[in-house]
């Protein structure tokens, strides 16, 4: 979404380029087929390490690789594009934020040696944390602060007035910041207790017979038949045996610019290492689990989840959807699936006013209450409070075959507070899956003196005046007149909703169908529009103008 949105900005802002319509329509169809649910080799469950089983594997694999490629460099020369009209010279980072709102993100660069960043609209120095040396740079993560809506921030990369400060380490298992503190546990490698500092309330369920954000493998189901693997109740119920990460140790405790990094390390069955960082961020009521998998490549049947246990009895759970919210103890129809539920951007708990909400970042699927048990249950029921994201999975013979080994990486982000919306949780679900973008400026991208009309410092080219409405992408029209710009309403509310483009001289705004067939002229100014959308709306508009720039 972000490749397309700036490659549509970059034709506006300079009008001899256009949107590469025909690699956004590869790199979709291409990310579709590798999600099609198909079988591989019809020996692909008896011999999946047969040549055509795996021939068959790396062909759908190519789909995904072959997308991420098409993204990349769409997103690449789009942000250049971009770049050559903004007045920085070589040796400057532009960050890039693609959403509908002003925002603060964590980035990650190259930084060349003797070089440090600089605010374009503060002229400080940031600091940062250093995540790993090579012989010319320095692998780098900052908090960029305050990146314009559907725009960008300049950093210069100057010559070090100082040596980079060593940061503050400790062996202490207690973080803290203004809002939670958290005991950590070493030898699970998870969390043993975070306490909500504004709600004077403990988040973690400390009896659970699982720390939070731990580590899960579960054998079992390979005797055959059984009901996690077939839906029958003439079958037996799968022998599951849950083994809990352990063996850990804290690694490091460090305060950072941004905030407090908390590195842990623990291994399990068939999972050998797991490293994970918990950041405590300042100035944010969030906290963010990164957790790095080794997994071995097996043929038996298993699964891995994280488990999230809150101190909650009975609560209600939540989901968002493409464009809802789910109660799934009420809003289900018959014979739908209890077991398991697909998350777009958060799930939460909610007990006696107190709401936690996690961010699965990478790792869609979860289960509510307790793991996938094959009991395919008719009601909801009432279920303890512990979320688990289903991380992976083999009991279907669609996905035995690929084995499941290699390095993973699954990440939550953790909120909390006294009943949180809908529209809220959104726009953190967004944040956390919505990385800032970045582009940096060398000499040869400049190599010529032309007019550079865009600030240097920082530039919006979107401002949508309500929050519980999020921009979810800009393209160009399927019939290339003009552009179509998708909006969600994500917090359940009718608005009136205002836009601004400041870089586009707007001529006429439609709102239109899915098929971008125009329907209603809109209200329109110089350079924005407005229009009305109803709760979780998708409302697409048609808009004709010309870049300013």
């Amino acid at each position: 979404l972000a490749a397309e949105k700036f490659s549509t900005l970059s034709s506006l802002v300079n009008p001899r380029l256009r949107p590469d319509a025909e690699a956004i329509k590869d790199l979709w169809n291409d990310m579709v087929l590798y999600d099609e649910h198909t079988w591989g080799d019809h020996r692909s469950t008896a011999s999946p390490e047969s040549q055509e089983s795996l021939r068959q594997q790396a062909l759908k694999e190519n789909f995904a690789s072959d997308a991420k490629n098409r993204v990349d460099n769409l997103l690449w020369r789009s942000m250049a594009a971009l770049a050559d009209s903004i007045s920085d010279p070589a040796d400057t980072l532009l960050v890039f934020n693609p959403l509908s709102w002003q925002r603060s993100s964590m980035v990650e660069f190259d930084l060349d040696n003797g070089l440090e960043l600089v605010d374009l609209t503060t002229k400080q120095p940031v600091p940062y944390e250093v995540l790993s040396t090579g012989p010319e740079y320095h692998h780098v993560r900052f908090m960029a602060q305050d990146v314009p809506s559907v725009g960008y921030k300049g950093y210069a990369l100057k010559p070090a007035s100082q040596a980079l400060p060593n940061p503050t380490a400790t062996t202490d298992g207690t973080i803290e910041n203004k809002f939670y503190r958290v005991v950590l546990d070493a030898d699970s490698g998870a969390i043993k207790s975070i306490f909500d500092k504004e709600l004077n309330k403990e988040l973690v369920n400390t009896s659970s017979p699982y720390r939070f954000n731990q580590c899960l493998y579960v054998t079992g189901a390979d005797k055959t038949p059984n009901r996690a693997l077939e839906y029958s109740p003439a079958v037996p119920l799968p022998d599951f045996t849950i083994h809990g990460a352990g063996s850990g140790r804290l690694v490091s405790v460090t305060h950072q610019p941004f905030g407090v990094v908390a590195r842990l390390e623990s291994s399990g069955v068939n999972t050998p290492k797991i490293a994970t960082e918990v950041i405590l961020f300042d100035g944010q009521k969030k906290i963010e689990f990164i957790n790095r998998v080794q997994k071995k490549q097996v043929y038996t049947r298993e699964a891995v989840y994280f488990a999230f246990p809150f101190a909650m009895e009975h609560p209600q759970f939540r989901y968002d959807i493409q464009n809802g919210v789910v109660d799934p103890s009420r809003d289900q129809l018959p014979g739908a699936g209890k077991e398991w539920f697909s998350v777009q951007h958060w799930v939460s708990a909610e007990e006696g006013g107190v709401t936690a909400a996690l961010v699965p970042v990478d790792a869609s699927m979860v289960c509510l209450g307790d793991i996938f048990r094959g009991t395919w249950p008719r009601e909801f029921g009432s279920r303890p409070g512990t979320i688990y994201s289903y991380a992976m999975i083999n009991y279907w013979d669609t996905n035995y075959a690929a084995g499941q080994g290699g390095d993973f990486t699954f990440r939550y982000v953790l909120t909390s507070g006294d009943h949180l919306q809908p529209a809220g949780l959104s726009r953190l679900g967004w944040d956390v899956m919505t990385p800032a973008e970045t582009d940096q400026i060398t000499s040869q991208d400049k190599a010529m003196a032309t007019p550079r009309p865009l600030d240097g410092a920082q530039g919006s080219f979107v401002q949508v005046d309500q929050p519980n409405v999020v921009l979810v992408t800009w393209k160009e029209a399927e019939d290339s007149d003009g552009t179509v710009l998708r909006f969600l309403e994500v917090g359940g509310q009718a608005s009136t909703v205002d836009v601004q483009t400041p870089r586009v001289d707007v001529k006429s705004a439609w709102t239109a169908d899915a098929m971008e067939r125009k329907q209603a002229a809109l209200t329109t100014s110089a350079h924005g529009f407005s229009f009305a959308v109803k709760p979780y709306q998708i409302v697409t508009v048609r808009l004709v103008g010309t870049g300013n720039v």
